[in-house]
């Protein structure tokens, strides 16, 4: 099922839900008739889908861009002016309002197609390349940092929340979960290692045994738990270089040349007398 949420005026909204709960691919996670203050039912829902209606859109749509990490964007507007911005913003599809339910039912249809060619060559039915995320850095979640993957170290966890390490003896905490944390980022650059530990797979720079460093530092220098050693190193072997095999290949060609010129050495030792062979 394909899960969706809608942000719009009345109309836009009533009729959308209707098609959404009428179409067998689809389902209604939520919808929402004005712009919310904040966006944490969308966050924490996290449709494939989320149909905007660009009414709603204001002079500040930085929230576009986390909505992104984690979902398709629609664009639903009465006219075309917005085209230019929808492209801009790598949405999804842009339908024009009213919406009918042929075109909503083209659009979905487009989204599973592809989601199904994705799941085909990538093996995984959604796949998003995340470069950056944002967490809420104090307790009463209004303040929001944006984390650029490349700068994050390792992640670690303490009693009730964790601990981001970064670049330059940067530090950044947020009330999240190592599950949280672990889903939200990508498996191909970052590993769990232990209970207490997510690192960054490029900011390794030596391994001992069942020791990890990280950027080569000895404060660093982190071990990987019994539960997640096997999958890590199963990891790092694909990035091994392979030691080639000593043996030789025997090669046919080379012994039937040697069988020629054994040969003609032969018959000319013979044609001199000094070999008296019989064939």
């Amino acid at each position: 099922m394909i899960s969706c949420y809608v942000i719009g005026e009345l109309h836009t909204v009533e009729s959308l839900c209707v098609y959404i709960s009428d179409y067998s691919l689809t389902q209604l996670k939520g919808y929402s008739i004005q712009r919310p203050e904040n966006f944490d039912a969308v966050y924490s829902i996290r449709p494939d889908i989320v149909f905007i209606d660009v009414a709603l859109l204001g002079l500040n749509n930085s929230w576009l861009e986390r909505i992104k990490q984690f979902s398709s964007i629609v664009f639903i507007s009465e006219n075309t002016e917005m085209a230019f911005e929808a492209f801009e913003n790598s949405v999804f599809d842009y339908l024009i309002s009213p919406v009918t339910f042929n075109r909503f039912v083209k659009s979905i249809n487009k989204f599973d197609h592809l989601t199904q060619l994705a799941h085909a060559v990538h093996g995984t039915k959604k796949q998003q390349v995340v470069d950056s995320f944002f967490i809420k850095a104090d307790s009463k979640g209004i303040k929001e940092l944006l984390i650029k993957c490349d700068q994050l170290i390792y992640i670690e966890a303490m009693q009730n929340y964790v601990v981001l390490h970064m670049e330059n003896n940067k530090r950044f905490s947020c009330h999240n979960s190592m599950k949280e944390m672990e889903d939200s980022l990508p498996n191909t650059n970052f590993s769990r290692i232990h209970k207490s530990y997510i690192i960054n797979d490029e900011k390794i720079t030596a391994i001992e045994g069942n020791m990890v460093m990280l950027n080569g530092y000895e404060e660093n220098k982190l071990l990987v738990g019994n539960t997640y050693r096997k999958a890590f190193f199963e990891k790092k072997a694909q990035k091994m270089i392979k030691k080639k095999s000593g043996v030789q290949i025997f090669s046919y060609s080379r012994l039937a040349s040697a069988i020629i010129t054994f040969g003609a050495i032969l018959i000319n030792a013979q044609a001199l007398g000094e070999f008296n062979l019989q064939f």
